[in-house]
């Protein structure tokens, strides 16, 4: 006759038997539990609603136009920012000419500052009366805070002129 070795143990309330590897995957369950916890109130404290999102949300000021283009509110301040909100600057831009406009990539100079981010046209070809927007998104972190400063810069493609657009602001903590 074999014997074999039990791998339970007796339950401190007398009932029964409790297995030692149920224990142990009770146990990793629920440290996963806790962790996926962690990680959500984490991700949760991230998420942080943008300031900002249109023009009417932050001072824009000034006309510009050039090369065929036009922009009312071609200045945007964007006052103080809380670090880690995203705001996003946008722009319309009209052609004014009597012929189709094609605009080039848009970029941005830094003159005070960094970081800048993403330039984004809805559309880069334009009839003749037509808009499109340009948008801007722009986020500090820490170590990133103080002013800032941006030029804009929109090329006409197939010429050497450009609309320039300027987005100042403070980013701070």
């Amino acid at each position: 006759m074999s014997r074999t070795q039990s791998t339970s143990r007796p339950s401190e309330t007398g009932t029964g038997t409790v297995r030692s590897r149920d224990l142990t995957l009770t146990g990793v369950a629920v440290f996963a539990l806790v962790v996926v916890i962690g990680v959500l109130v984490a991700a949760g404290n991230r998420t942080v609603e943008p300031a900002a999102s249109t023009v009417g949300e932050y001072e824009a000021s000034g006309s510009v136009e050039a090369a065929g283009l036009a922009v009312d509110g071609a200045t945007i301040d964007l006052g103080t920012v809380p670090l880690d909100v995203t705001v996003t600057p946008t722009w319309t831009i009209t052609n004014v000419t009597g012929s189709q406009i094609i605009l080039g990539e848009p970029h941005a100079s830094v003159l005070e500052g960094c970081c800048p981010g993403p330039l984004a046209l809805a559309e880069t070809v334009l009839e003749p009366g037509e808009s499109t927007t340009l948008r801007f998104p722009l986020q500090m972190h820490v170590g990133m805070d103080g002013p800032h400063d941006f030029d804009v810069h929109v090329p006409v493609a197939a010429t050497a002129e450009y609309l320039t657009l300027k987005v100042v602001g403070t980013f701070a903590g």
